[in-house]
Formats: structure tokens, sequence, C-alpha cells
């Protein structure tokens, strides 16, 4: 009898899920849990690359942004941050996901830039050149509250572009 009694319970713990409307990207996520949470997205060749290696590179990190409000993401645009990137992409392409790989594809520079107005609402932001073990702490570091690191793209650092002397520049004067 009590077997019986059990039997409709424990077939309803699992549709509990079903009735939890909360969201993951809610919040705020330590740093340990970020670096846990993205990691486990990496499988082992990527997470042994993001720990071992020393060599220096430039990451982009990407975010999303869908749950920060808006007084919060107003600190993220500062002058020069790129707001309507997202809106040319989709306008261009006419399919949300396309024009979201163009987006996470698309060189962005420390400023930032924004592809809004749609779920999942991004934020990418280039990095300072650094030890790729550094990278993952450093995009976790960078998260606020309502933001999830979703990626983390990164270049090899390029040599400066080389000075000219102002005086041998021939002015046809």
């Amino acid at each position: 009898m009590r077997a019986v009694a059990i039997l409709p319970v424990l077939l309803f713990l699992p549709a509990c899920s079903l009735f939890d409307n909360s969201d993951p990207r809610e919040g705020v996520e330590p740093q340990a849990e970020c670096m846990a949470r993205y990691a486990d997205t990496l499988g082992r060749q990527g997470r042994n690359l993001l720990v071992e290696s020393s060599d220096d590179v430039v990451p982009t990190f990407t975010y999303d942004v869908t749950k920060m409000d808006l007084e919060a993401m107003k600190v993220l645009m500062v002058d020069g941050s790129d707001q309507s990137a997202g809106r040319r992409l989709t306008g261009q392409h006419n399919e949300l996901s396309t024009a979201v790989a163009r987006f996470k594809a698309e060189p962005v520079s420390e400023k930032g830039a924004f592809f809004l107005g749609h779920d999942p609402a991004l934020y990418r932001v280039r990095g300072k050149t650094q030890p790729l073990k550094n990278v993952l702490a450093a995009a976790c570091e960078r998260q606020q509250a309502n933001m999830r690191l979703v990626g983390i793209d990164f270049t090899t650092p390029t040599a400066a572009p080389e000075q000219t002397d102002a005086s041998n520049d021939e002015t046809g004067t």
C-alpha cells in the first residue's frame, strides 16, 4: 500500500523542474563557479590548453547579458562601444541564428559591441594581451551580476606597426 502511495510522488518529482522558472543567467555567479561552468563546455583538450599554455594571446570575451537591467548595461556602454552591431547584422542576414553567428565572429575593440533586442542579448569585448592560462580567470572576473560568460576567442598578438619618423616623410614642399 505504501509503495502505491509513494509511486505518484516519485513520478511527480522530475516534473517539478517544469515549474521552476528560475534562469541560470540570473544573479551573481562567483568566479570559481564561472570558471568551472565554462571549463566544462571545453572538453579535456580545451581545459588543458587554457590551464597550461603560457603563450600570450589577445582574448575576446562574449557574455550573455539578456538578464541585465538597463542601468547595469549602461555601465558597459562606454563612448565608442558599438551598440548597433546586432541590429545591423540582423538586418543584413534576415535570420537571427545567422546574425548571432556573424556577431560572434566579428572583431571587437576593448570598448565592446552589443547584440541587443533578442534572447540572447550579447556583449563582446576584447581583453588585454595576457598568457592564455590567465584568460579564463580574466573573463570570469569581468562578469557582473545577471551576465554570463558564453564564449572566449583569442588571437596571437601582432607586432606593433612600425613607427615612421615624421621628419623623413616627403611632403612635396
